[in-house]
């Protein structure tokens, strides 16, 4: 079993629903179990285009699946909660993100653990920390709470009062 952290966001429509029903499709696969969840935070969107505020978290889950599998996997969920096309960095219904897997250090066509940039994006370590105060950014060594005091930009307006478990 391998633990896997992704990072959730969604700007467009109904930010919390799609985000709700991304967490249920993740404890709904059989191969995949739903550890824990931080909580959620409006943030402002990161890169250049004029847009909605985010609604971001991560959650951790255990699974089975390769990473090239759970890669596919979450591409899939993506599409059936409801994500369009839209332009880079344009605004989503559902993003789904894989920043860590384990300790891995992974890089294909498709996907690169740990996630690029995530270091830089405040909105992915708060909530990462939040799960797992003590983890590790496996290429730097570094914890990955004092990689938030090395940040030059902040994204996260404030927490919101919601449980991605509640249905």
């Amino acid at each position: 079993m391998s633990r896997v952290f992704l990072a959730l966001g969604s700007n467009k429509g109904d930010r919390e629903k799609y985000l709700k029903d991304a967490i249920n499709s993740l404890s709904n696969d059989n191969k995949i179990s739903l550890i824990k969840t931080s909580s959620i935070y409006e943030t402002t969107p990161y890169g250049e285009i004029p847009q909605n505020n985010y609604l971001n978290g991560v959650v951790l889950i255990e699974t089975v699946y390769s990473p090239n599998e759970i890669y596919f996997v979450v591409k899939k969920i993506e599409k059936e909660v409801g994500r369009t096309e839209s332009v880079r960095w344009g605004e989503r219904e559902i993003d789904i993100d894989i920043i860590l897997i384990d300790s891995l250090i992974f890089e294909n066509e498709h996907l690169i653990i740990p996630h690029k940039d995530y270091d830089k994006r405040d909105f992915v370590l708060v909530p990462l920390c939040e799960i797992d105060n003590e983890l590790i950014d496996p290429r730097t060594q570094n914890k990955i709470k004092n990689l938030i005091n090395l940040l030059s930009e902040t994204y996260i307006i404030g927490k919101v009062n919601f449980n991605l478990n509640e249905n």
